[in-house]
């Protein structure tokens, strides 16, 4: 345990070097990214790990009869950690480093820095252990967390292409709900999580909308050799609420988006790899009839190490 958690601080102090004043999309819930645990293991081992993502935008707007514009990509590696309190209870850790590229018309930039870490408290409450070969296995967690307010947040009234209230961090204490559901027979499985976050007002009288996601996945499990190799193909949804200023809603502001995703998940011994794609299917941004909003497509990928694992069969155990 002590050597787990001296290496989370030491990723952390790295991460530490190069924080900065910047700004950052948060379009609908980019920023849950971290909290999406999705089809890991659902065993009591503690775990380091690391996952990097990146989101591709583009916006236009007419201005003096000029079309301007800019292609965005967010980048970000969330360090996450999980140390297994109790047999049902885990303490999730979440810093995210974020690296954005604005390539616009009239405009170019590149911002870097931390972002807000996270801390989430998850419970087990269904865990049937058994054979998935012979029957439904079903497994359920519940969470609950906090944002803390680690990254810069400064409000600007500039006219920029892009919304410039979309920065690394929010200024606020900010809180975070989640369920994960889990089902398999046969090989077969479904996995079902949903994340909200619910924003404050910051000192600066900024608040960002309410946030949520939710994905439904299926997946097949298999085994080559010692690799336990997870097929997943899903479907994803966020919304980003309205942000507010003193009160009044702000323009070109939230919005939500649907995806179709496909991954692959590996396991060998204690290691574990997981990569996924996003394209979308579906938007709607809240912006001015003069700009366009575009998500565009997303690739994430996850190694993950575990430390110490459950004696016992879980719902993804099989042969």
């Amino acid at each position: 345990m002590t050597n787990y958690i001296k290496n989370i601080l030491l990723l952390f102090l790295l991460l530490s070097r190069f924080v900065q004043t910047v700004e950052a999309c948060d379009a609908c819930g980019c920023a849950l990214g971290g909290f999406n645990f999705g089809i890991i293991p659902q065993n009591e081992a503690h775990f380091i790990g690391m996952k990097y993502s990146n989101a591709h935008f583009y916006a236009d707007m007419m201005h003096g009869g000029t079309l301007e514009y800019s292609y965005d990509l967010y980048q970000r590696i969330d360090v996450m950690g999980r140390i297994a309190l109790k047999d049902r209870l885990q303490l999730n850790v979440v810093l995210p480093y974020m690296y954005n590229t604005m390539n616009g018309s009239h405009e170019k930039e590149q911002l870097k820095g931390l972002g807000d870490p996270m801390l989430m408290l998850n419970l087990k409450v269904i865990d049937q252990s058994g054979n998935p070969m012979e029957k439904w296995l079903h497994n359920l967690w519940l969470g609950g967390g906090i944002k803390a307010p680690l990254a810069p947040f400064e409000y600007s009234k500039a006219g920029d292409l892009i919304n410039p209230n979309f920065q690394l961090g929010s200024g606020s204490f900010d809180y975070l709900a989640m369920v994960n559901y889990t089902s398999m027979r046969n090989r077969f499985g479904l996995n079902v999580e949903a994340v909200y976050k619910v924003n404050t007002l910051n000192s600066q009288q900024y608040r960002f909308g309410n946030q949520y996601n939710a994905q439904a996945n299926g997946f097949y499990a298999t085994k080559v050799g010692n690799l336990r190799v997870l097929p997943i193909v899903g479907v994803y949804h966020e919304y980003g609420g309205q942000h507010t200023h003193e009160g009044f809603f702000q323009a070109n502001s939230g919005g939500q988006s649907t995806m179709a995703q496909v991954g692959i998940q590996g396991q060998f011994g204690s290691w574990m790899v997981h990569s996924n794609f996003q394209k979308p299917i579906q938007q709607a941004f809240n912006s001015d009839s003069h700009v366009t909003i575009e998500a565009r497509n997303r690739f994430s990928v996850t190694f993950i190490r575990f430390i110490g694992t459950k004696s016992e069969k879980s719902v993804f155990s099989f042969q």
